[in-house]
């Protein structure tokens, strides 16, 4: 069945963070993912406070090449869509609303990481700032934060208005694996809204594939697993 995917996390354009390092690069992952039933990919490069900032022009040409090559040398339909992997800090909000920062797919949510050792007093005020501006959060791969996993921390994010993105290949960790057992729970209560490849390159940290959808395919309901995969995303 073609579910349509979307990858809503993946650093596929080329030359400009620690992703994808040439086109050929970039045209293999788009490859990979359309393989396994991806049907749109929103990039998402690194959007890095100590770094020379992306502009977002760069990121938005890139995006357009991609689309014209994804069509004229693959001749496949694959969307690709513009947006940025927020790195959290106190003037990010700032930022977007000056527009420097990218939103996913020019809607109002944005995806946005931080530090994995970040305090839950931090990632707790970004989220209440978040409530309170025109941006819907969408945390990056939540399973790398341990402060998320204490007390009912997790609860109380979600009850800010907050969304949660997951990596999918994290399903893939043995069965005894902690953050494997953790992600279980939260998927058992329909808490993630989205995942994603976190994609940097087509091997070591490769595109979304049948493998590692096939945990999503076995264990999750359909209707759930067609929010996660397609049904949940901007612009449906």
């Amino acid at each position: 069945m073609n579910e349509g995917i979307w990858d809503i996390h993946c650093h596929i354009l080329p030359g400009i963070d620690d992703g994808s390092r040439n086109w050929d690069m970039t045209l293999q992952m788009i490859r990979q993912s359309w393989d396994a039933g991806v049907r749109t990919m929103i990039a998402t490069p690194h959007y890095l406070p100590w770094r020379n900032r992306l502009k977002k022009e760069t990121v938005l040409s890139l995006v357009e090449e991609a689309n014209q090559k994804v069509r004229t040398e693959l001749g496949i339909e694959m969307r690709i869509l513009p947006g940025e992997e927020l790195y959290y800090h106190n003037d990010l909000l700032k930022e977007l609303e000056e527009g420097k920062a990218l939103t996913m797919a020019g809607t109002r949510y944005v995806l946005v990481e931080f530090s994995e050792g970040a305090p839950y007093s931090e990632i707790r005020m970004a989220a209440e700032r978040f409530r309170r501006s025109p941006w819907k959060l969408i945390i990056a791969h939540v399973e790398r934060y341990g402060a998320l996993r204490k007390n009912r921390n997790l609860d109380e994010i979600l009850s800010m208005d907050v969304e949660l993105q997951s990596n999918a290949e994290e399903m893939q960790r043995g069965m005894f694996d902690s953050t494997k057992r953790w992600l279980r729970k939260r998927y058992d209560a329909q808490d993630i809204s989205y995942i994603g490849s976190d994609a940097h390159d087509p091997v070591k940290r490769p595109p979304l594939s049948d493998k590692s959808l096939k945990w999503f395919r076995e264990h999750l309901d359909t209707e759930y697993r067609f929010m996660l995969f397609s049904g949940n995303h901007f612009g449906n």
